[in-house]
């Protein structure tokens, strides 16, 4: 009959000061396979559709060379010539449809928004990547200035979650709008998980690109987030070089609920900014 420390070496094996090491060097391995192949099914989550073509608000943007894919937008036109526009790129796990009863809320305050669905979601063709979000939002950009004739200093970008990265690279590349609106941003798609760099092919370094968006910027996050960590939205208000800035920290707001909880006070202050280009008084440390 075997002994139980026979039994241990054989299911455990023998312990050496090696062992550790190459358990974690093993773990590392499988993660570092699954950050690089396969990120983007972890970090895009889009729903099935919730609209469909006959939707009165749908436009679609056809690609601009062979075999780019389409990208769905939603359309409220402002009410004059000179009202802001709002560029809006939404959260995870939703799309446009979810949103469209929201975004005619803010259509009736004076302002216009063009809402952009992700490839993949929605009715937007082709598959969720960082690049595709970029070519969405540039697209949609370019759809506001050149096809609209919508001057850049009219536009608002707003970014909520995952949309924090393409409003960024948005913002960075187009100092020339009127400002930036983040929604529980992250620093970076990775640093939500491992809050420090391990991995090669992090997403949306918003982090790296912060410290070069000059334009206005105002920050809304929920203190007890449980998703993006509220130190994020803390640290890439930090970031931006620019005086003309605001953080709102949302009290008892997670990550999904901080409309319901906040909308009065996000709508307002977001609208004071879009259209008077004003930001709430911030609290000295």
């Amino acid at each position: 009959m075997s002994s139980p420390s026979l039994w241990r070496r054989w299911i455990v094996g023998e312990w050496s000061w090696s062992r550790p090491l190459k358990s974690v060097g093993s773990i590392y391995g499988i993660l570092f396979i699954i950050a690089v192949f396969f990120a983007d099914k972890l970090i895009f989550v889009p729903p099935a559709s919730t609209y469909d073509a006959t939707h009165p608000a749908l436009v679609m943007l056809p690609g601009e060379i062979p075999d780019e894919p389409s990208i769905a937008t939603f359309w409220y036109s402002p009410s004059s010539d000179k009202a802001p526009v709002l560029l809006w790129t939404h959260g995870n796990a939703e799309d446009l449809g979810h949103l469209g009863p929201f975004f005619e809320i803010f259509a009736e305050q004076n302002v216009g928004i063009l809402a952009i669905d992700y490839p993949g979601y929605g009715l937007s063709e082709g598959k969720p990547t960082e690049p595709g979000c970029y070519r969405a939002v540039d697209l949609a950009f370019r759809h506001l200035t050149h096809d609209l004739g919508i001057a850049a200093d009219r536009i608002v970008i707003v970014g909520q979650s995952v949309g924090s990265g393409p409003a960024v690279w948005l913002a960075e590349k187009h100092p020339e709008v009127r400002g930036l609106v983040l929604i529980s941003p992250f620093l970076s798609a990775f640093r939500v998980v491992t809050q420090i760099p391990l991995f090669p092919g992090d997403r949306f370094p918003n982090l790296h690109r912060m410290p070069e968006v000059t334009c206005p910027l105002l920050i809304f996050h929920g203190e007890n987030d449980e998703v993006i960590p509220f130190t994020h939205g803390k640290k890439l208000f930090a970031l931006h070089p620019g005086p003309e800035k605001a953080f709102v920290p949302l009290p008892a707001a997670g990550h999904n609920d901080l409309w319901a909880r906040h909308f009065d006070t996000m709508e307002s202050l977001l609208l004071d900014f879009a259209i008077l280009k004003a930001l709430p008084l911030q609290e000295k440390d």
